[in-house]
């Protein structure tokens, strides 16, 4: 790749007047980002409504943006219809601010406390499979995008606030889900902008208001004494200050917090749920790794054994490879920068999609097929640098991506032990576009006991 000062413009469609392809854009993002990488190239310009859009798809492009030039791009801007959600967290904050924040945020997820949150992990899923043991018992369906969903809710709940009354995590999981559904559904929506109290909007700032209320009940709570040890929210208060930094404040810590509940579910939850369908779908890689997994013994792998090269850890690279919960991610330039011969100006609006990336057909062979062998160690050195981010990359990679893969793969190894499921035939199951990448309408699956307990 080669860097040159140029004003030339790179090609691509064209669109209407004042809405540009957002029309096009919104009806069908993938299949729409897809088509214009392919007719394109890797460097693709348009107008989406009043911004001027880049869309980058090569691995080197997607490295100058989010490390080489990573000083040069914010993230804010872009994030305006996610702020509801995620306030003046790190997901949103940029320059002097972001990096004093990381500064103090980093030290919660250090290696030291995996083992304490894969704790709350293997209790939250063991829970979620004694419950379906009369369901499988009976034959029942289970819906996977609900019941993951669910296990991911609960377990980021109880990591950041330690043990709650079963009627406070059930409250607080129904305000996520209505606050999340919302933000989800106006994405894409063309009047997304506009602040209408529709009877939708009303549910999701009371949803918002119980999310803030649970919140900061927790925080006064730390603060008149001490807080759960091994959460997340007693990690937040004393990491920055044992390291000899600024403390947060309580709304640095609340809007981190919130943060943390509403990323930290809805991005696993996505991914297992894509595992369950594409394991299903392919009999030989679900044997595999139910082999695998059932070779641990009668209870998943301790913390410290999960980093080592394995089938499972294999599988759960490849499904965020082809279906990446964060399939599109934006910056704003702050400067013009030249990107292979093409301007890019300040201002605009530079789309990275892990989605297209993950599916480079000079990167990946056959970058549709499901192949877990990608991810041997040998085939995956030989790969560009960020031809596989679903974490995203650089300074502001994802600071909980190796709990999240710890999480995935504690999960994945406790359900293949005792179960296996199938997704019902028929089922028509597509990827949709929207806060995550998610199977839609639904992933019904037939529950079978694997062994006897």
């Amino acid at each position: 790749m080669s860097v040159v000062t140029s004003r030339r413009v790179p090609p691509g469609p064209t669109g209407y007047p004042l809405v540009g392809v957002f029309p096009k854009a919104r009806r069908d993002p993938l299949g729409f980002f897809g088509d214009c990488a392919r007719r394109y190239g890797d460097v693709v310009s348009m107008r989406l409504g009043a911004h001027h859009v880049y869309l980058l798809r090569h691995p080197d492009h997607v490295k100058h943006v989010l490390l080489d030039r990573a000083h040069a791009y914010a993230k804010g801007p872009p994030a305006t219809r996610v702020r509801a959600v995620f306030g003046d967290s790190l997901t949103v904050i940029d320059g002097e601010r972001w990096r004093q924040r990381r500064r103090q945020v980093q030290p919660a997820f250090h290696p030291g406390h995996h083992a304490q949150l894969a704790a709350v992990v293997q209790r939250a899923t063991s829970e979620m499979l004694e419950r379906w043991r009369p369901l499988a018992e009976g034959g029942a369906v289970v819906e996977m995008v609900s019941e993951m969903r669910r296990l991911t809710q609960t377990i980021i709940i109880r990591a950041c606030f330690g043990e709650l009354h079963s009627a406070e995590v059930t409250a607080l999981s129904e305000a996520l889900d209505v606050a999340v559904g919302h933000v989800d559904r106006q994405l894409w929506s063309a009047l997304g902008w506009l602040n209408m109290p529709t009877p939708a909007r009303i549910r999701h700032r009371r949803a918002l208001g119980a999310i803030d209320t649970f919140v900061s009940r927790k925080v006064k709570e730390a603060h008149r004494s001490t807080p759960s040890p091994g959460t997340l929210l007693a990690a937040f208060l004393e990491s920055p200050v044992a390291a000899g930094g600024e403390p947060l404040s309580d709304a640095e810590l609340h809007d981190e917090l919130k943060t943390v509940l509403v990323a930290g579910h809805t991005t696993t939850a996505s991914a297992l749920a894509w595992i369950w369908y594409v394991l299903s779908e392919h009999p030989h890689a679900r044997e595999q790794l139910e082999a695998e997994c059932r070779g641990e013994g009668s209870h998943p792998p301790g913390v410290d054994a999960l980093p080592r090269p394995g089938y499972t850890r294999r599988v759960i690279e490849e499904i965020l490879r082809l279906y990446p919960p964060t399939w599109l991610t934006a910056r704003t330039p702050v400067e013009d920068d030249t990107l292979d011969g093409y301007t890019i100006p300040a201002a605009a609006l530079v789309l990275l999609s892990p989605y297209l990336t993950h599916r480079h057909p000079d990167i990946w062979a056959a970058p549709d097929r499901f192949d877990p062998d990608r991810f041997t160690p040998e085939r995956a050195a030989a790969r560009p640098a960020f031809a596989h981010f679903p974490f995203g990359g650089g300074p502001r990679r994802c600071v909980g991506s190796a709990f999240a893969t710890i999480e995935m793969q504690l999960i994945v190894s406790a359900v293949a032990q005792r179960y296996r499921l199938t997704v019902l035939p028929g089922a028509r199951i597509v990827p949709i576009a929207g806060l995550t990448l998610r199977p839609s309408p639904s992933v019904p699956i037939q529950l079978q006991r694997a062994r006897a307990d």
